[in-house]
């Protein structure tokens, strides 16, 4: 499984930013609102951050022998993968309310919705500061060996 990389978050935080921004401008013109989450995106965000710092844990505790419950590989597996989707989603969350952010921020000032963009982009900056922090409690510690009698070179999942 790869490493998550800076280039790729930054690409989907690009393309979230100017879908956002694209968006913004084809329903502004519309007389449409603009197309800020709502705060109770917050709390979805954060159920899903927590629950995935929370299962990240448990295998860094397995890992270095400090908890007794096993951790299955195919479990920390999928630990690692929904850290990876979650910073990719928030990424492409960070960069969509980012750029509605400076639209907003530059037509009228910090108003109501500018400011829930704001927090918007925190929380998916958020996400993605905490799938690097699992993905570093998902690597296996170096006295493992592989068959070769290497040092295992991975994450949990190999």
């Amino acid at each position: 499984m790869k490493a998550l990389r800076f280039l790729p978050l930054a690409l989907c935080t690009v393309a979230g930013a100017i879908i956002g921004y694209l968006l913004m401008l084809v329903m502004s013109s519309r007389g449409l609102m603009s197309p800020v989450l709502d705060y109770s995106a917050l709390f979805s965000m954060g159920a899903v951050s927590l629950i995935t710092l929370g299962l990240g844990i448990r295998v860094k505790r397995f890992t270095s022998g400090r908890s007794k419950n096993r951790v299955e590989p195919i479990a920390a597996a999928r630990i690692l993968v929904l850290a990876q989707a979650g910073a990719y989603a928030g990424a492409v969350i960070c960069g969509w309310h980012l750029s509605l952010m400076a639209v907003l921020l530059a037509a009228s000032g910090p108003s109501p919705t500018a400011i829930r963009s704001i927090v918007l982009a925190a929380a998916g900056a958020l996400m993605v500061i905490i799938g690097f922090i699992v993905q570093h409690l998902c690597k296996l510690p170096p006295e493992d060996t592989d068959e070769n009698g290497e040092g295992a070179q991975g994450y949990v999942t190999d």
